[in-house]
């Protein structure tokens, strides 16, 4: 049995990432997103084969600020708009297929809902990223699930600046939990809220904030 997790009165709220953070995402979910996207870009009129743009998009994935838009200019089309929202459109609107969370995911957030409120916060498409919680089994594993559509451009700071406020927390005492230096934890940051970096995954090589404690994974919030 496991032992009881010791509350820490300065924190009232753990918020934590999905894709890298619960479940290896880079190495489940990203190779096959890529070649659907390029897939669909070289049948919107890329003009290229799909190996070309996959490679393409290999290459400028986690560079570029807009990756689609910055592929589709990469190779000549009447309409490389077009181009672009069809590979952002298959990159994150998409069949997750079957998937698996970390071995530890459920029992550190069991625990750790077990003495404070649990929330997930993710950006995608809301209903693939809700169909990877439900392959991943974690669907009723959180108090509130917070997810920004990539497609609307909504901001996580935003989000948890609101979700805080509703719940009546006051930040510092949210701890938020991902793996984005450039994301999650940079709204955390500027919204005086803690962070816990979690070096893993597609964005493993940026490096960590300045002040950010950084472990290898979720386990570390246990202690």
């Amino acid at each position: 049995m496991n032992e009881a997790l010791a509350p820490n009165p300065s924190i009232r709220a753990v918020v934590f990432d999905l894709d890298d953070t619960l479940y290896d995402c880079l190495g489940q979910c990203v190779g096959p997103a890529h070649r659907e996207a390029a897939r669909a870009m070289a049948e919107s009129g890329a003009r290229a084969s799909v190996e070309e743009i996959l490679e393409a998009r290999l290459a400028l994935a986690g560079v570029a600020p807009d990756l689609d838009g910055a592929v589709a200019a990469a190779f000549r089309s009447v309409n490389p708009l077009k181009v672009a929202e069809a590979g952002r459109r298959a990159f994150f609107d998409r069949d997750p297929g079957p998937i698996v969370p970390f071995p530890f995911t459920l029992d550190v957030v069991t625990r750790v809902r077990a003495v404070a409120r649990t929330a997930l916060l993710s950006t995608g498409h809301p209903p693939t990223q809700r169909r990877k919680l439900a392959a991943l089994g974690l669907e009723a594993s959180f108090d509130d699930v917070l997810l920004d559509d990539v497609f609307g451009r909504s901001a996580k700071e935003a989000t948890l600046e609101a979700w805080a406020a509703r719940c009546g927390i006051v930040p510092a005492a949210v701890l938020v939990v991902g793996d984005r230096p450039d994301n999650e934890l940079a709204a955390a940051i500027r919204l005086g809220m803690q962070a816990l970096r979690i070096r893993g995954g597609e964005f493993a090589s940026r490096p960590t904030p300045l002040g950010v404690a950084e472990a290898d994974d979720i386990r570390a919030v246990l202690t």
